[in-house]
């Protein structure tokens, strides 16, 4: 099967799982343990934290307290959650204070519906649509900012679009807005899921408070994520106290270093990676208007340093998305490859339903929305497999529209 689906999860680096092996074995030790072997497992998760935190923030002069501080999870997911149930945490502490959360309509479901459920619980959450570019406007987030506003949250690369959205404007609209109602800042955070290892990105730089990251987008094993911090947050989960009261539970040494090990490959090939992910853009959407599909957003043309290489999306008028993808999966009796290519959010169990809420809060068409599918193409892509794709599609799409 020809993979080009790496949006939803990359295949692991085999190196990086024998190195993840080999650490399981010498390192077996509870890492909170005093005796000789936990004392051992604890340097190495502490080696892993300083490697991944090294290969995100780009400023090796600043002390240790400005370069933030690393706490490893389960995954991309639970690293948003714990900067969300911080605030319930924090709201309960000060029932008398109105909270408000502000996000982005096109966040990715581990924001988005969570926010539902805190709307659910009595708190007040706005939601900022895109434009049909599907970058966020700071003119419109600075105007949905209130005097009571916590936290603001903008996911820094889009997974159904590739939109990489300008953050270090939108956090300046945000600070700039919470200065004139006399207010303190609010937390600013992102999820960086589809940015690191995709595009230049440093979480101190783009002057967020947190950003929540996944090991498994990144040649990394699943069940391992990480979150970034500026500052210190209380947590609303306890326990026995890891991960500096963030994330109790015994550590995942393993997957610890396997991300730490993958974080510092994807950022010593990105250079590579984006010209390759480049040429293969240019291949994509210029092969998608040969057989009348529609590049999202409208009009997006190859080498857009507005969008992410990796992630190219497209509308095939007429037909449905699920159709596509599962008409591509299964192949044709002429002997054509099979390929794997997604409507939307593989880590939502209603994905399509996900990315077309996504698309549509751009203002796309909902018909359009629902013709939609992801290609997303990773390290190992070549330029024979999106010639087979275009191919297969144009085939597909000709005999199933008629």
């Amino acid at each position: 099967m020809i993979y080009l689906d790496w949006a939803s999860t990359s295949p692991p680096n085999p190196e990086l799982l024998a190195e993840s092996a080999s650490v399981a074995e010498s390192h077996f030790g509870n890492p909170s343990s005093a005796h000789a072997l936990g004392k051992a497992a604890r340097e190495k998760l502490d080696e892993a934290r300083d490697r991944l935190l090294s290969s995100l923030v780009n400023e090796k002069t600043l002390s240790p307290s400005l370069r933030g501080r690393i706490a490893f999870t389960g995954s991309g997911t639970e690293a948003d959650s714990i900067v969300l149930l911080s605030l319930l945490r924090r709201s309960r502490t000060n029932a008398s204070a109105p909270l408000h959360i502000l996000a982005s309509a096109i966040e990715h479901s581990a924001i988005y519906e969570e926010l539902r459920l805190f709307e659910k619980l009595g708190i007040a959450c706005s939601f900022v649509s895109a434009r049909p570019d599907g970058l966020i406007d700071a003119e419109s987030i600075a105007k949905a900012v209130k005097p009571e506003t916590a936290l603001v949250t903008i996911m820094a690369v889009n997974n159904e679009t590739g939109a990489i959205q300008p953050l270090g404007e939108l956090v300046r609209a945000v600070v700039d807005k919470a200065a004139a109602l006399g207010k303190k800042t609010p937390l600013i955070h992102t999820d960086a899921v589809q940015a690191l290892g995709k595009i230049e990105f440093d979480p101190y730089t783009a002057g967020i408070s947190s950003a929540a990251f996944s090991a498994h987008k990144i040649g990394g094993p699943r069940g391992v994520g990480a979150l970034w911090l500026r500052e210190s947050i209380a947590a609303l989960s306890l326990g026995g106290g890891q991960e500096g009261g963030l994330r109790p539970g015994t550590e995942n040494l393993p997957g610890a270093w396997a991300f730490a090990r993958a974080a510092e490959y994807a950022k010593g090939s990105l250079e590579k990676r984006l010209a390759r992910a480049r040429m293969l853009e240019a291949q994509l959407l210029e092969g998608l208007l040969a057989i009348r599909a529609l590049p999202l957003p409208l009009g997006r043309q190859a080498g857009d340093a507005r969008y992410s290489p990796f992630i190219v999306s497209a509308s095939f008028p007429g037909l449905s998305g699920e159709v596509l993808v599962r008409a591509l999966s299964d192949g044709s009796e002429d002997g054509s490859e099979r390929i794997a290519v997604s409507t939307g959010a593989a880590c939502s169990t209603n994905g399509q339903a996900k990315g077309r809420r996504v698309l549509e809060a751009m203002g796309l068409d909902a018909k359009l929305a629902f013709s939609a599918i992801r290609i997303s193409t990773g390290e190992t892509t070549e330029a024979r497999d999106v010639e087979t794709f275009l191919r297969s599609v144009g085939k597909i799409y000709a005999h199933l529209k008629a």
